[in-house]
Order: C-alpha cells, then structure tokens, then sequence
C-alpha cells in the first residue's frame, strides 16, 4: 500500500528571524557557548544553546521544533473550530433555549466605619 503524506508548510508566506548570539570568551570560536533563537513576528521564538562549533545543527534543531510548534498550533486552532461548530450545530437544534441560571445574591455587607486602635 502506497501512501503520500502531504504536509502543508505552517511557515509559509512569514518572515522568520535566527539571531545568533555568541557569547564573550576567552576560548576559540568554536568552543565558544552560543545561544540561537528562532521565530517570527509577535511570537514567542524557540531557543537552543550549545558551541558555536554546532551552530548549523542548533539553528536547524531550532527551526524544526519551531515548525513543530507551529503545526501543533495550527492543528489545535482546525480542532477548535471543529468543536465550536458542534456546539453551534447541537445548539441551533434544540427548540427551547437553554435556561440562564440565576445569579447568588450575598447578604449585604455592613458600611465601613473608621476603627480607632488608640
């Protein structure tokens, strides 16, 4: 049995941003600790660190989990709407509307007055 997995690309159309940030040291270059973060506008970014000898494998383990975090994103927004358009569908079949239920009322509470502790 053939099957073909078709994946649509959640970071199509956006701008996505990797800064790098390598951090100050007396090692070489390569040992250096770096920190990488990836994102785009108004979202949180995802975020690894390691050397700077591995930043290749660090922006593209960032990118990954960033496009992981964004399927899972778009996927639980499709799950909502589903769910939203049940209610409305099992709401718009009932003939009477549902009853609103009655707010608790309290006991009013006393007035505040002035407390003297002298």
């Amino acid at each position: 049995m053939d099957t073909t997995l078709t994946i649509d690309d959640p970071l199509a159309g956006q701008e996505a941003t990797i800064v790098i940030t390598l951090a100050a040291s007396s090692r070489p270059r390569d040992e250096r600790p770096s920190l990488v973060s990836v994102g785009v506008a108004e979202q949180l970014p995802v975020i690894k660190t390691g050397v700077f000898g591995n930043v290749a494998a660090l922006i593209n383990e960032a990118w990954t989990a960033f496009g992981v975090r964004a399927q899972a994103a778009t996927a639980m927004t499709e799950s909502d709407l589903i769910i939203e358009e049940q209610v409305v569908a099992t709401a718009s079949t009932d003939d009477e509307p549902a009853a609103t239920p009655q707010p608790v009322l309290s006991a009013p509470k006393p007035p505040a007055q002035n407390l003297s502790l002298f």
